[in-house]
């Protein structure tokens, strides 16, 4: 799994863990050869030490000659342990500054704390909300009439969309079981229509067959309605994915071993005499006769040399030697060794919801996931630094619809290119787009304005070539 967004704190708690056990370890070897000098210096003292190993007879030291070395060594021991544990003290107080660098305290609420509820009595029965506790109150009931300007979903209209994004995301989702409790537990009807919630069910129900390696349903739902699949790619993406399941049945997906991808030959061996009565394979004829019959129907130029390679390829089999071929990566995604953290079937899920949903009408991502990542993602914090800023200098966003900052937005999320004007410094809009000049310059359309000041020529502001104003052309991006 990749962990590049918690660098560098790994590292930092393998050094933690690393000095931890070097002083331990340092330690342990201090205090087991300061107990084995005390027990020498005690029989040197009671007279019972061993005698020396060469046998000479030497008298019995002193006192101070017995004690002054293990004091030096008991300091010298100290000292190391000392250093140790520096080290490992250290190594912590880094882990705590990493971490408190990269998760920093949580942002201030955006909206004021609730009051407290008012009696049972005076709550409005329609409205509900659930609170930390578990139990349910009247949400309207919750904010004074001051404070319902600022309090979140506290309008009826903004707890009708909240409950229709919840509902909405549970089913694209799958969770049916959950979908039921909620709206059971708010006491709100459904906003979805039986025929969208049979519809979803029907999808989950398809993309269960699908991560199990079967098309067929799939491939059903393509043919009833060709409107959802024009070109044809997702089709073949789900024939071929069947051609190589039937073509695989027999194999074990295992990855082969060192030795038989030496031992196997890459090139088929010389053509064995015929055998009487010796079946062909199965499993690659079926592959041969699914390719065959539905290949045909999506040649084209752009799919001709996939469809040759997965024809061409059975001639490799067995699998490791398949594997080892020209056409190997083709099937390794579909051995163990690569499929133990994704699936092949993965994309081709995700590009058959995709197909599904926008059938239904249902935009590919739901609202609520949407809204999560983007701001989960740091649009969240920004807006709630630049409202306490704002707040704490009394001033007001100058601008309608536009944010003063910019907001970092995921990679999913960029559908358009961002233009800003090298000369105004200013993003562009509709209003105001992005012109190319003739010199292979681009500028917004007001700077454009502003150079030519009422003349059908300008200069570039970047290069010495004059254009004609009515040679620039709009850019889209």
């Amino acid at each position: 799994m990749n962990a590049s967004h918690l660098d560098p704190l790994p590292a930092d708690l393998d050094n933690v863990i690393v000095k931890a056990r070097t002083s331990h370890m340092t330690n342990l070897a201090n205090v087991d050869a300061i107990i084995a000098r005390l027990e020498l210096a005690r029989a040197q003292l009671a007279g019972t030490a061993p005698p020396p190993a060469d046998g000479e007879n030497e008298p019995a030291p002193s006192s101070a000659a017995t004690l002054l070395p293990l004091s030096s060594f008991v300091k010298t021991a100290n000292a190391q342990a000392a250093a140790a544990h520096k080290e490992w003290s250290g190594a912590v107080g880094k882990l705590a500054k990493t971490v408190d660098k990269k998760f920093a305290a949580p942002p201030p609420p955006l909206f004021p704390p609730a009051p407290t509820p008012p009696p049972p009595s005076t709550l409005h029965p329609t409205f509900l909300s659930i609170s930390p506790s578990g139990s349910t109150t009247p949400a309207a009931a919750l904010a004074s009439p001051s404070e319902s300007s600022v309090m979140p979903f506290s309008s009826p209209s903004a707890i009708s969309a909240l409950n229709e994004a919840i509902t909405s995301h549970l089913a694209r989702i799958g969770a049916f079981h959950s979908l039921s409790t909620f709206l059971e537990e708010s006491g709100t009807p459904s906003p979805l229509s039986d025929e969208l919630l049979d519809s979803l069910r029907a999808l989950h129900e398809i993309l269960v067959e699908l991560r199990s390696g079967t098309c067929t349903a799939a491939i059903d739902w393509l043919l009833a309605h060709p409107d959802a699949d024009p070109l044809g790619d997702l089709e073949f993406s789900l024939r071929r994915e069947e051609f190589i399941r039937l073509l695989l049945a027999g194999s074990s997906l295992e990855p082969p071993t060192d030795a038989e991808m030496e031992t196997e030959p890459l090139l088929p061996p010389a053509p064995a005499p015929a055998v009487k009565g010796a079946p062909p394979d199965p499993h690659v004829q079926a592959a041969l006769a699914y390719g065959g019959t539905h290949f045909r129907h999506f040649m084209t130029p752009a799919r001709q040399a996939t469809i040759c390679a997965l024809l061409t390829s059975p001639l490799y089999m067995p699998l490791p030697r398949l594997l080892a071929s020209p056409y190997g990566p083709l099937y390794q995604p579909y051995t163990s060794s690569t499929t133990t953290t994704s699936s092949p079937t993965d994309s081709l899920c995700l590009a058959f919801s995709a197909a599904y949903l926008k059938h239904l009408g249902l935009p590919r991502d739901s609202p609520l996931t949407v809204v999560t990542d983007v701001g989960g993602s740091g649009a969240m914090a920004k807006i709630m630094k630049v409202r306490a800023v704002m707040k704490e200098k009394k001033t007001e966003w100058s601008a309608v619809g536009e944010l003063p900052v910019e907001i970092p937005l995921p990679v999913p999320y960029r559908y358009h290119s961002i233009f800003a004007c090298p000369v105004s410094k200013e993003q562009s809009t509709a209003q105001n787009p992005p012109m190319l000049l003739p010199c292979g310059h681009v500028i917004a359309r007001e700077s454009l304005v502003r150079l030519a000041r009422g003349t059908p020529t300008l200069k570039c502001p970047y290069c010495p070539v004059v254009s004609h104003f009515s040679a620039c052309v709009r850019v889209h991006f």
